[in-house]
């Protein structure tokens, strides 16, 4: 039993460490030895607990997407007493200020959707990530408008439209994109029949 989270806190470590790198090169330029150096290990013991540099990454992006999903969940808790999807922009703006306005995962998710154009492995596991996003979306979506087919429309849209948001922020400063945008607005002509 004691191994056990020695070996889960080791992997933490990790990808903490990718993290780290990742905002300061890319990844293609980032090697093991990087990865150990600031995890604080020898970069043998690295292949201890993953099988590669690729397995690494894409391990990185399930922890990543499971951080989130814990932040979001929680933040939930505390906005909303009971389970809702109306049309309530807080969600959305959570989702803005945390996810699409977030400047370091922001420039590392850029760096993995340029990986992942070469990278089959990596092009997958973001394709399952933002399939299952999209049927989260869709679930409420779907609770709010009559057609199922312009539900999954609308749930792709908006997808599209916080990950160009996304790369827009990588260009110009947070506060001459945040703050302009009305999501509810969006939202409400998405919906408009």
């Amino acid at each position: 039993m004691g191994r056990k989270p020695v070996r889960d806190e080791r992997r933490k470590q990790i990808l903490d460490a990718v993290h780290q790198c990742l905002l300061e090169k890319p990844f293609h330029k980032t090697s093991i030895k990087d990865i150990a150096s600031k995890a604080g290990l020898n970069h043998g013991a690295l292949h201890y607990y993953f099988e590669n540099k690729e397995h690494i990454l894409l391990e990185y992006i399930d922890y990543t997407k499971t951080h989130f999903d814990n932040v979001y969940n929680n933040f939930l808790k505390e906005a909303y007493t009971e389970p809702t999807f109306e049309l309530d922009s807080l969600k959305y703006r959570w989702a803005l200020d945390e996810l699409t306005f977030h400047k370091e995962y922001q420039r590392i998710f850029i760096e993995i959707w340029a990986h992942a154009l070469y990278n089959p492995n990596v092009m997958k596991k973001l394709k399952d990530m933002y399939r299952e996003w999209r049927e989260t979306l869709f679930g409420g979506i779907s609770e709010i408008v009559d057609s199922k087919k312009e539900a999954r429309k609308i749930s792709l849209t908006i997808i599209a439209m916080f990950e160009g948001m996304s790369l827009m922020s990588s260009l110009f400063a947070q506060k001459d994109l945040k703050y302009d945008f009305d999501f509810n607005a969006f939202l409400t002509i998405l919906i408009k029949k």
